[in-house]
């Protein structure tokens, strides 16, 4: 960071002066929780560090600053440095390189008077950056304007530097939250609606009684708040129960009871009113606008059992069909995804981190130790993975008709294992000396040029740079294999001559678990207890796509909860809508009906109403899908296979549902009911 970073966002410090902070060049300022894990309760001003990528200079605590939390600088930032330790870390990114090699290795943030739009200078400042700016001045980037601050978070321009959130996560919670409310309210207006017959007596004997339709009304709404003010509160509680789940699934902190003050109460309190009118205002329509003399002839309950029940059985089930045709198209999509031909190929693979360590002879005596055990197959001392994508080379090489050509290469500098524990095909080698600028290219590199390989001996940028070709390999897919994908070079060079940012080591088969914690301890011997941390390749692999692995669990959890609700309101209505039609049930039997044929028409008028409600899944599943699809940019699949399951699993739930809670009814003696009425 500059020395006014601090001063900038209006920071202050828990200790040191903000305004001195970062003015020396070898200063560090610490969040508290840094502080506390490198010098425990000891004050932590004025103490000495030593970081890694810098080995000459020590760096004073000058400050101490409280833990970022939901703002623009990511959360887990534990210290600032002055912007010169770019010098160690991004050469790339440095003041002090005249090549510019990485122009978005950093984010300038300006304070502009109040009332300015710095863009009307937008045409100015994109002919200036294209005096100088390589990225301009080959067409790269064709666009210079100013992003406020408050864009960044949610914007589709990457920004490394500052906290970024994808808004397709909270538009699924928002979503689907609003979906699993309406399922709920649905839920409460049928149990009322279902329960119509019965207190429709009550309230006819309060009309007779002299009750007004406006006293009936309201007390049924007083009747909803109260509900909705109960499930409000058990609610509250749930969420903080699992408030640790949820932010690890949206990667974000959440406190509610840190969160409560006027306006969240003011938003509660709405929430219930509203609620209680959205679910309290249908029955209490029905009970407080029927005539007595409705209730007394039977007009109104048959009325009841006739319309409303079906209408919102058949909502409930056209959400829920909806709802798990996109859970299950999501989960058949991550599967291919994680399933999708990579170009290589790889078995147990743990990755250790080279740069933290910051000495290449204490790599190297890890590597020469770790080929001593039994269960380690290979070593490679390697400058970027497949998984973390190498470094980035965007130059412009000439084409097989001299022009020159925008190409975007992800290089990969390493010793010959890594061919090796990839399984990278190589398509020929013309057997090079192994050193930086004898590269070998994968095959798109010769397509996207129009090149012969078998004539081309060396590829040649516009500054006059020479890469000798010194083989062609197998096209490999590198990072998401969601983001575009370009062509790729390997630098096979002699390993002590690598400047590792990575360390993989290759085991064979076996107890995984005991090979990691022996290459740990052997790892953290020789980096002198340096904190580090490994991991197996496989599992780097998994964290690329870890939101839309929390995407599928986050709709997961939202369908096993739309299916419970639409399960237990489909056992409710069918317990009261069952109980209405016992009477009918009964004139039947008598007539010669039998258990099994009244079962058959329960079930008969629950398929019915679930194929209804297919009118309603299948345009809400065909968008929802569209709109995975536009998440994801994959292939995509057919949804009518995924529906069809979709459909099969609520039927079966529903159809089994009224089956087990018909099985008495439809057995009893008609004669109890029938003498009943």
């Amino acid at each position: 960071m500059k020395d006014n970073f601090l001063r900038f966002f209006g920071y202050s410090l828990l200790s040191g002066n903000p305004e001195q902070a970062l003015v020396d060049a070898h200063s560090i300022v610490l969040t508290e929780s840094a502080a506390r894990k490198l010098f425990g309760d000891e004050p932590a001003e004025g103490k000495m560090l030593r970081l890694s990528a810098d080995k000459k200079e020590m760096y004073t605590v000058t400050g101490i600053i409280k833990d970022f939390e939901n703002s623009v600088i990511p959360d887990e930032v534990e210290a600032i440095v002055p912007f010169d330790y770019v010098d160690f870390v991004n050469w790339g990114s440095s003041m002090h390189n005249p090549d510019m090699n990485n122009m978005g290795g950093t984010a300038i943030l300006v304070r502009f008077p109040q009332g300015v739009n710095p863009d009307q200078k937008a045409a100015d400042m994109l002919s200036f950056l294209k005096t100088f700016s390589w990225g301009y001045q080959h067409d790269l980037f064709r666009e210079a304007f100013w992003m406020p601050l408050k864009d960044v978070c949610f914007s589709e321009i990457m920004s490394p530097q500052l906290r970024q959130y994808n808004p397709v996560k909270v538009w699924i919670f928002l979503v689907a939250g609003i979906l699993i409310l309406l399922m709920a309210i649905f839920n409460y207006v049928s149990m009322c609606v279902a329960q119509v017959s019965y207190r429709a007596k009550e309230m006819a004997t309060r009309r007779l009684l002299g009750s007004s339709a406006r006293s009936i009304f309201w007390r049924l709404l007083g009747e909803s708040a109260l509900f909705t003010t109960g499930a409000f509160l058990l609610a509250l509680l749930l969420a903080k129960a699992v408030e640790p789940t949820v932010c690890d699934l949206l990667q974000t902190r959440l406190d509610i009871w840190d969160d409560l003050n006027a306006i969240t109460l003011l938003i509660y309190l709405i929430g219930i009113v509203l609620l209680s009118l959205l679910a309290g205002v249908v029955p209490a329509v029905l009970l407080s606008h029927y005539h007595p003399l409705d209730v007394v002839k039977g007009t109104f309950r048959r009325k009841t059992k006739a319309v409303y029940l079906r209408a919102l059985y058949v909502v409930q089930s056209g959400l829920t069909v909806a709802m798990l045709t996109c859970t299950l198209y999501l989960s058949a999509q991550i599967y291919r995804i994680l399933r999708e031909p990579l170009g290589y190929t790889y078995g147990h693979v743990l990755d250790y981190p080279a740069m933290t360590v910051g000495s290449s002879e204490k790599i190297r005596l890890f590597r020469d130790e770790a080929r001593k055990k039994p269960f380690v197959r290979n070593v490679c001392l390697t400058a970027g993975t497949p998984v973390n994508r190498g470094n980035n080379n965007t130059t412009q090489l000439y084409d097989s008709n001299g022009i020159p050509q925008n190409v975007s290469f992800q290089v990969f500098r390493t010793d010959s294992a890594f061919l090796d524990i990839f399984h990278i095909q190589v398509f020929d080698d013309r057997k090079l000396p192994r050193k930086w600028g004898n590269m070998y290219f994968s095959e798109s590199t010769f397509d996207s040029l129009q090149l012969d390989y078998a004539r081309t001996a060396e590829l040649r940028n516009e500054y006059g740079r020479q890469y000798a070709v010194g083989g062609r390999y197998a096209d490999i897919k590198f990072g998401s294999i969601l983001l575009p994908q370009s062509p790729t070079m390997i630098s096979v060079e002699h390993p002590d001559k690598v400047r590792p940012w990575n360390v993989l080591v290759e085991t064979i088969e076996g107890d995984q678990a005991a090979y990691k914690r022996e290459l740990d301890a052997l790892f953290s011997e020789v980096v002198e207890g340096i904190p580090f941390e490994s991991k197996w390749y496989a599992d780097e692999m998994t964290e690329v796509y870890k939101d839309l692995l929390h995407m599928r669990t986050t709709i997961v959890a939202f369908t096993c909860a739309a299916l419970l609700i639409s399960l237990l309101g489909l056992t409710a209505m069918s317990i009261y809508f069952i109980s209405q039609r016992k009477r009918d049930m009964a004139i039947r039997k008598v007539f010669g009906s039998s258990a099994g044929m009244e079962r058959a028409r329960l079930l008969r008028f629950s398929l019915l109403s679930l194929l209804a409600g297919m009118l309603l899944a299948v345009p809400l599943a065909w968008f929802g899908v569209q709109q995975i699809d536009g998440i994801l940019h994959y292939s995509p699949m057919a949804m009518w296979g995924v529906f069809g399951v979709a459909f099969l699993l609520v039927a079966l739930i529903s159809l089994g549902s009224v089956c087990l809670i018909s099985w008495g009814a439809v057995r009893e003696n008609p004669v109890n009911h029938i003498k009943t009425e």
